[in-house]
């Protein structure tokens, strides 16, 4: 049963580059005894900045919460909430799906229809790649189990505020 208040946000972070922050950051996560969805960092267009966008599910004294104890984080520049219906975000779906020679056709079609593309057929496999807003992927993932999922990774999801704004403007 979905409880009321519990909503997905995107957190989305600006910090220092450079190697061990990654486990104080997920470090703060599991000492409080919080989850996270999915995680994403990379470099930013500045080498010496990395972003990081983490999927974490709670309440809005959860994320209020989580971003202050982000903030604490000495290598953290700034934290921006955003909600996943008002930003651009995506996703990167590869999957790898059972097929036989009478069912190639089919997921190939439905694959197209989401904007997928094929990457690799084997014999009894085909190997598909999809981007997407998470709630698409997850419907895709859908119609891809009547044929019978062999394989499956995502990236989690990236995000990006809407408009002209940029996390280097929040304050």
């Amino acid at each position: 049963m979905e409880q009321p208040n519990v909503k997905k946000k995107i957190l989305s972070v600006l910090s220092v580059e450079h190697s061990g922050i990654l486990p104080r950051v997920t470090g703060l996560f599991s000492r409080r005894g919080f989850n996270i969805d999915s995680i994403i960092a990379c470099k930013t267009e500045n080498p010496k900045t990395a972003r990081w966008t983490l999927g974490v599910t709670g309440d809005e004294a959860t994320f209020t919460q989580l971003m202050r104890q982000l903030l604490k984080l000495e290598d953290i520049i700034t934290v921006e909430a955003l909600d996943p219906e008002n930003c651009s975000n995506s996703e990167l779906l590869l999957i790898k799906v059972k097929t036989a020679d009478s069912g190639r056709a089919s997921v190939l079609k439905i694959s197209q229809t989401y904007g997928g593309r094929v990457l690799d057929v084997g014999e009894t496999t085909m190997t598909l790649e999809m981007t997407g807003q998470t709630e698409e992927i997850d419907r895709f993932v859908s119609r891809m189990e009547e044929f019978g999922i062999v394989e499956l990774a995502r990236t989690g999801i990236t995000a990006l505020s809407r408009g002209d704004d940029t996390i280097h403007m929040v304050d």
